[in-house]
């Protein structure tokens, strides 16, 4: 049995208020009953060796480790099909020069009567008035977007979030539940392309969708570029981060700091100069547009074009996070269940799509299971069906990366945020805010059970 570690109990009932709050929520950022007891793990899990938290643990058990799961030409199948059959990700490169106003109208009023309908609550618990729903009306001002939009272009110019409604600060599904920002749609990169369709009235913020996500981001956050120097950025050679963060610097001594990308972002390669890549970086100019300006990465922390599509190197991609941070929505510049997938896959050139619920309609499907099914069938079809590596696990809220079986158990690796245990008739919060290897069985006799008996889909990544 490992060792655990209880956080000591607050003096205060306020702040034990506030505390248990922010930790009674599980994986995908769902909320439960907060405890009487919650536990924070430092390192090696139940069921799990020191030599499970490598790569080269699951490569040695793997099959066909080096063989080409998909090629080029096969994986830009893969994302044709995501994109035009599934309509889960969007080419940008195709965006039509004019966009229904009206489709956006619907789009904002939907999204903000789902939001007020949710019944969120400022972070001290309190609910908005009627008076900020209608102020965010206001800054929505979906009444003057004109009946066709003429396409413009954007370029992230810093790590930025991307938000549900124009406003900073964060609505929540309980009171201090502060990890758990609802407002927050995604994050996007230094360099990823956008199309721009709308200011808000104070000019302050941007309505734009990239290829994964639609939402408001702070309108410093992005410059307008040209459709020529659009063509620039979709052009090869291109540099594809490989670390799970690599920083950028303006000079070639890799002094002069000027921010940082996650894994799977791709940037127009310039020259690999030995110990570091020159690529080319947008700046936003003071009218708002934008300018291209080289930046320094590690060589290290870069790869020349993708990656090719091997079990390894999947492997060894995801457990470079390993350890990582848990980031719902991408807050705090880190990664959520999703994202974590999204960015591995993203080094061999694979487009994911941005949330666990469209993802797991991604690829071929392996199992769609009821909630009857039993552990041990769908252990039984892991074992001959499924393929470490490649193989994602789904179920509501939540998707993992499969990595095998040892000992008939099965594993995977996941951002996670904390799973249940049954202690003394009631249920644990046991927190990891890191990606982490499991077994299925974690959170086995809880009330919400195990991985394994909440897993309802697996689906090949080809």
């Amino acid at each position: 049995m490992n060792i655990r570690y209880r956080l000591e109990e607050k003096k205060t009932a306020g702040l034990w208020c506030l505390l248990a709050c922010v930790l009674a929520v599980v994986f995908s950022g769902c909320v439960c009953h907060a405890p009487d007891n919650f536990f924070y793990v430092p390192g090696l899990l139940p069921r799990t060796t020191l030599q499970m938290k490598t790569a080269g643990f699951w490569i040695a058990r793997h099959p066909q480790p080096d063989g080409v799961v998909l090629t080029a030409r096969e994986i830009d199948r893969f994302n044709q099909r995501v994109r035009d059959e599934l309509s889960l990700t969007k080419d940008l490169s195709l965006w039509p020069s004019l966009t229904p106003g009206e489709e956006l109208r619907l789009g904002l009023q939907t999204q903000l009567e789902d939001l007020k309908g949710r019944g969120l609550v400022w972070l001290n618990g309190q609910k908005p008035s009627a008076a900020y729903w209608s102020s965010v009306d206001v800054a929505v001002n979906r009444d003057a977007v004109p009946e066709e939009i003429p396409r413009q272009y954007g370029l992230v110019v810093r790590y930025a979030s991307q938000r549900f409604l124009p406003v900073e600060e964060g609505l929540y599904a309980k009171a201090y539940d502060a990890d758990f920002d609802e407002l927050q749609n995604s994050a996007l990169d230094i360099g990823t392309p956008v199309v721009i369709l709308r200011h808000s009235p104070d000019g302050k913020w941007l309505y734009v969708e990239s290829a994964f996500s639609a939402g408001w981001l702070r309108a410093e956050n992005v410059a307008q570029v040209t459709d020529e120097m659009m063509e620039r950025v979709w052009l090869e050679p291109l540099a594809v981060i490989t670390a799970p963060k690599a920083d950028i610097y303006l000079n070639e001594a890799m002094t002069d700091f000027y921010g940082f990308v996650l894994m799977g972002t791709r940037l127009p390669l310039v020259e690999a100069r030995g110990d570091y890549f020159e690529v080319l970086i947008p700046f936003r100019q003071t009218d708002g547009t934008a300018r291209f300006e080289p930046g320094f990465i590690p060589a290290a922390d870069v790869h020349e074009g993708y990656l090719p599509y091997t079990p390894r190197n999947i492997l060894t991609q995801a457990f470079k996070m390993l350890n990582q941070p848990y980031g719902w929505g991408g807050m705090y510049g880190e990664q959520d269940c999703s994202r974590f997938l999204q960015e591995v896959f993203s080094t061999v050139g694979i487009e994911l799509p941005r949330d666990s619920k469209n993802q797991i309609k991604t690829g071929e499907a392996i199992a769609l299971w009821e909630k009857e099914t039993a552990g041990e069938e769908k252990l039984r079809f892991l074992q001959e069906q499924a393929v470490g590596g490649i193989t994602l696990l789904g179920m509501k809220g939540h998707i993992m990366l499969y990595l095998g079986q040892v000992e008939g158990r099965a594993y995977a690796v996941h951002a996670v945020w904390a799973y249940r245990r049954p202690s003394r008739g009631q249920d644990e919060i046991v927190v990891l805010n890191r990606v982490a290897v499991t077994d299925l069985t974690l959170g086995e006799g809880s009330r919400k059970g195990s991985l394994l008996k909440r897993l309802n889909a697996v689906r090949s990544v080809r």
